[in-house]
C-alpha cells in the first residue's frame, strides 16, 4: 500500500471511528449494561469477605470430612440448624446473612444488613481490617483465628460453615427423594401409562408442600427500607414521582409509605430506572432510607421494568424484576449521562430538608 493511500485510510478512520463509537454507546445501553459486572463493594470490606471465606473453607472441609466418615443423619442436621439459630439469637446483626449466602452472592456480608445493624465502633473496626498474610490451613487455623480482632468474626465463620453443611445435606436429600419418587412411579402397577390416544387428565392443584412455602412467605419476608419520612414528606414525594412520571401508574403517598416500609403488595412498573436510582440514592444520602436500599429492593422484588411494544417482542411479556446489577449499572450511568427529572428530585430533597423532623 502506498504512503498516500495509507494517509487517506487513516484520515477516514479518524472520521468514522468516533461515529461508530457513539452509536455503540447509545444503542441498547440497557441491554449492554445488563451484561457488565460491576461491584460497589469497597476493597476493605472485600478483604473482610475474603478472610471469612478462607476460614470457612478450612472449617467446612474439616467438618465435612467428619460427617462423611460418620454418615450424618437427619438428627445431626437438626442439631446444626439449632446451632445456627443459637448463633443468630446471640448475635442479632447476623440474622440476614444466611439469606444472602444461600442466594449465592459472593459478597453476601456486604449485601446483607450486617453493616447496617452493627455499632459505629464495630463498623470502624471492619473498615480498617487487614486480612492475614498467611494462607489459612488446618495447621494454623486456630492460631490465625485468634489474631482476628473483629466482633462477630468467629460467629460468622461458624454460621456460614454450618449453613454450607445444611445446604449440602438438603441437596443430597432432595436428590435421594427424586430418585425414590421416580422409582415409585416406575414400580406402580394396575395403571395405564399416558399415551397419545389417551390424554392425561389435568391434575388438581397440588397441596402446599415444603417447596411451595417460600412463595407463600414472600410478602411476609419483605424488608423495610427503614424510612424516616414524615407524612408531609410522603406527600412531597408523591408530587415528585408524579411530576417526573416515575411509575407507569400514579402512586399515592400511602402507596409510597407501603413501599418504603416493605409492605407493598404488588411491584411498581418503572418508566425510567435511572431516575428511580437517583431519587433513592438521594434519599439514602440524606439519611431518609437505609444505605443498602438496593439489596432491599431486589430482595423484595419491588420494581419491574416498563415494557414497550418493541421490548415485548424482544424479551417477552413476562414481568422483569429490576435486579441489583441493573441498579448498580444505572448508578454509574447517572455519573456520565443526563438524568430525567433531576431538578424536580433535587427540589424535593430541599423541601424534605426544610421539613425535617417538623
Amino acid at each position: 500500500m502506498q504512503a498516500g493511500e495509507t494517509e487517506r485510510l487513516l484520515s477516514l478512520l479518524l472520521v468514522i471511528l468516533p461515529i461508530l463509537l457513539q452509536n455503540y454507546l447509545s444503542l441498547g445501553m440497557d441491554e449492554l449494561d445488563s451484561h457488565i459486572e460491576y461491584t460497589d463493594v469497597p476493597e476493605e470490606y472485600r478483604e473482610v469477605q475474603q478472610s471469612i471465606d478462607s476460614f470457612v473453607r478450612v472449617n467446612y472441609d474439616t467438618a465435612l470430612g467428619m460427617l462423611v466418615s460418620m454418615q450424618a443423619t437427619p438428627a445431626d442436621i437438626t442439631t446444626y440448624r439449632g446451632k445456627i439459630v443459637d448463633i443468630i439469637r446471640n448475635n442479632p446483626p447476623l440474622a440476614s446473612v444466611p439469606k444472602y449466602f444461600r442466594d449465592g452472592r459472593e459478597d453476601y456480608l456486604w449485601y446483607s444488613d450486617f453493616y447496617d445493624d452493627i455499632t459505629k465502633e464495630v463498623y470502624h473496626k471492619y473498615r480498617i481490617f487487614q486480612k492475614p498474610d498467611s494462607e489459612i490451613t488446618t495447621a494454623n487455623y486456630a492460631e490465625e483465628l485468634a489474631t482476628i480482632d473483629l466482633p462477630y468474626f468467629k460467629e460468622l465463620v461458624n454460621l456460614i460453615s454450618l449453613e454450607r453443611l445444611c445446604m449440602d445435606y438438603e441437596e443430597k436429600m432432595t436428590g435421594e427423594s427424586n430418585e425414590i419418587e421416580v422409582a415409585d412411579k416406575t414400580n406402580q402397577t394396575g395403571e395405564e401409562s399416558p399415551s397419545e390416544e389417551q390424554p392425561v387428565t389435568p391434575e388438581a392443584e397440588p397441596a402446599p408442600t415444603e417447596k411451595s412455602k417460600p412463595k407463600r412467605k414472600q410478602s411476609l419476608d419483605k424488608r423495610s427500607y427503614e424510612p424516616k419520612l414524615t407524612d408531609k414528606q410522603y406527600v412531597l414525594l408523591e408530587k415528585c414521582v408524579e411530576k417526573i412520571r416515575l411509575f407507569r401508574r400514579p402512586v399515592k403517598a400511602a402507596g409510597l409509605k407501603k413501599l418504603l416500609k416493605g409492605k407493598l403488595p404488588e411491584p411498581l412498573q418503572v418508566t425510567n430506572q435511572k431516575s428511580l436510582v437517583y431519587l433513592l440514592d438521594q434519599l439514602k444520602e440524606h439519611k431518609y432510607i437505609k444505605e443498602t436500599w438496593m439489596s432491599v429492593a431486589e430482595g423484595n422484588k419491588d420494581f419491574i421494568s416498563f415494557r414497550t411494544d418493541g421490548n415485548e417482542q424482544r424479551y417477552g411479556s413476562e414481568p422483569h424484576y429490576i435486579t441489583m446489577q441493573q441498579f448498580l449499572n444505572n448508578r454509574r450511568r447517572n455519573l456520565r449521562e443526563a438524568i430525567q427529572g433531576l431538578e424536580s428530585i433535587e427540589d424535593t430533597i430541599e423541601l424534605f430538608e426544610e421539613n425535617r423532623d417538623k
